[in-house]
């Protein structure tokens, strides 16, 4: 039994908007949405915006790993319920679609397995075998009212990648 840190990486996670989430949303995501229009073309958000930003959306993101049947028969243990994120870090965020954002997200998890897995390359092959893991992330945002948005409707891309031993540069909040 190996347990492994793996981090998933979420790029331009797009929220389902085919219906309107303005009832839901704090009024700090409004107050976010108007510093993004005011900032312009600027590629960056001014320091003090990008902090009050995450600490706007980063309490309110969750992620989760729902596997299925694939994954668990391939050496994946962990029992019948969803893998939570033990940590997650907004790396952007956009609000060209309205108060809810596109966001782009690291999530940490830790995961057992049959077997050891040396390295991203190894991650990659078990996942291959087992119908990829990208098709059971879940990222999303979670209101007052215990409703939960998914952020992974629409998607640019996920990636994975697995450390064998507990070390990651990324200073991931926990959720």
């Amino acid at each position: 039994m190996q347990v492994h840190t793996i981090i998933a990486r979420l790029k331009n996670g797009m929220p389902d908007l085919t219906e309107d989430p303005t009832p839901i949303l704090p009024p700090a995501f409004f107050q976010c949405d108007r510093l993004w229009k005011d900032r312009g073309r600027r590629k960056s958000w001014p320091k003090d915006q990008w902090a009050f930003v995450r600490r706007t959306v980063e309490p309110l993101l969750y992620a989760r790993i729902e596997p299925q049947s694939e994954h668990r028969e391939n050496g994946l243990l962990h029992p019948e319920k969803a893998i939570q994120a033990q940590a997650i870090e907004l790396t952007s965020v956009s609000f060209e679609n309205g108060s809810l954002p596109v966001i782009s997200a690291y999530a940490q998890f830790e995961m057992t397995f049959d077997r050891a897995l040396r390295d991203t390359t190894q991650l990659y092959d078990w996942m291959e075998a087992t119908d990829w893991l990208d098709y059971a992330l879940c990222f999303g945002f979670r209101f007052e009212d215990g409703g939960e948005w998914d952020a992974t409707w629409e998607h640019g891309g996920i990636d994975f990648e697995v450390f064998t031993k507990y070390h990651t540069s990324r200073s991931l909040h926990r959720p």
